[in-house]
């Protein structure tokens, strides 16, 4: 008996030890069962597939999506969080990643064998989840890594003005630059400010294209932005790339944001619930 007892002691010893080497993230992440694992798409694995990977744990249930009455229209708000810029080594070797899912843009570099992320920014999208299907469908479309979108041009929107049919009439709302996609079967999408719609990002709100701060906007296509720029949005089941994962786990990169796509709203749950009040 007791040679039983000390091993027994032993082995919890050995438990307690493991359990250290641990950060509290990771400990929570297993324990509520928020660390998905990850095909080399992005979407969630089927259990027990020998090539995935581990994906980066998912923020806790404070981090959520809220319905917000935003002048007569239900739209989706988030928690926002802090936007950074790098310099890049080479603007020609970045390329954009959007998540549809996290309200994230990020700015990657290729440097040699690594991927480097250079830039992350807030965003807002269409209204409603889901891939473009026809114009006024009120959606922002998605593509793949293997067939991305590309900037076309880079505008001059600081004269330009919309009516978003809320009763403000026309106003300024692109800010000072309009980034245009080639979307192939869609027209109009692109990568904008948000004047008089800063509230907006990060969420959903827009009719199709992609809103950024005013500022970040500048930023993005002043500083990274050219005319051919390799631009992919990842649909709402898409999770991060196994590069994304390296960079972020790399560089020490932590957000706000990173939902369990199993627990986000869909557009029939957006519609049933009842609203906060926002803008008026």
């Amino acid at each position: 008996m007791k040679k039983i007892s000390i091993m027994f002691l032993m082995a919890l010893a050995i438990v307690a030890l493991q359990s250290c080497g641990k950060g509290k993230g990771d400990a929570e992440g297993e324990k509520n069962g928020e660390v998905a694992t990850l095909n080399a798409d992005g979407t969630v694995a089927q259990e027990g597939k020998g090539d995935a990977i581990e994906g980066l744990p998912y923020s806790g249930d404070d981090i959520k999506e809220h319905v917000v009455l935003d002048y007569g229209n239900r739209t989706i708000r988030t928690n926002p969080d802090k936007s950074f810029a790098n310099p890049a080594n080479d603007k020609h070797k970045c390329f954009i990643v959007m998540s549809k899912k996290d309200y994230y843009l990020y700015v990657y570099e290729d440097r040699g064998t690594d991927t480097v992320m250079v830039a992350r920014f807030d965003c807002c999208f269409a209204l409603k989840k889901g891939d473009k299907t026809a114009e006024g469908d009120m959606r922002t479309p998605n593509c793949t890594m293997q067939n991305p979108f590309s900037i076309s041009q880079i505008a001059d929107a600081s004269s330009w003005s919309h009516d978003f049919g809320d009763g403000r009439g026309s106003i300024k709302a692109y800010g000072d630059h309009f980034l245009r996609l080639v979307t192939p079967g869609h027209k109009g999408i692109g990568i904008h400010g948000s004047t008089n719609n800063r509230e907006s990002v990060p969420g959903r709100a827009s009719e199709g294209c992609i809103r950024l701060k005013d500022e970040d906007i500048h930023t993005l296509a002043t500083q990274y932005a050219f005319n051919g720029m390799k631009v992919i949005i990842k649909a709402e089941d898409v999770d991060d790339y196994p590069f994304e994962i390296k960079a972020m786990k790399k560089q020490g990169i932590k957000r706000l944001r990173h939902f369990d796509p199993a627990k986000t709203l869909t557009n029939e749950q957006i519609e049933a619930a009842k609203p906060e009040q926002g803008r008026s």
